[in-house]
């Protein structure tokens, strides 16, 4: 008898799909995390006076980077809310995603709001995929 863990069987581990899900909830809640830390030191770079209004411009995309982290914890323990969780934060991002696009804006910023839009999409795609409700259990 060895103490090394045996191999994870594919009806375990979740089918590719929702594995696949997780990752894109995982790698947007870097981004995002990345954004306000970013956002953070352009700031104290600059320089403000108005605290309160910087802590909530910090605030708003540590919750959500830490939102879906949680969205996609929870879908990796197979719990329903999971998907509940990661198709709303990822609707909310629609109307940011929308005004990217068509705004008056630079060309990056527009390819940018189409690389969200695509992630946005595909998440969406892959937590409500058949093979994802089935192994979640509903």
């Amino acid at each position: 008898m060895t103490d090394r863990p045996e191999p994870v069987a594919e009806a375990e581990a979740g089918p590719l799909v929702l594995r696949w899900g997780v990752l894109v909830l995982w790698i947007q809640a870097a981004l995002v995390a990345v954004l306000a830390i970013i956002e953070l030191v352009q700031l104290i770079r600059n320089g403000t006076d108005q605290f309160e209004w910087a802590a909530w411009i910090i605030a708003g995309p540590l919750v959500a980077a830490a939102a879906l982290f949680y969205a996609g914890r929870l879908l990796v323990n197979r719990k329903p809310a999971g998907r509940g969780l990661a198709v709303a934060i990822q609707l909310s991002a629609v109307p940011v995603v929308f005004f990217m696009i068509t705004g008056d804006s630079d060309a990056w910023v527009k390819v940018l709001g189409a690389v969200i839009g695509a992630s946005v999409i595909a998440c969406v795609a892959l937590v409500t995929a058949p093979a994802s409700r089935r192994a979640i259990g509903l």
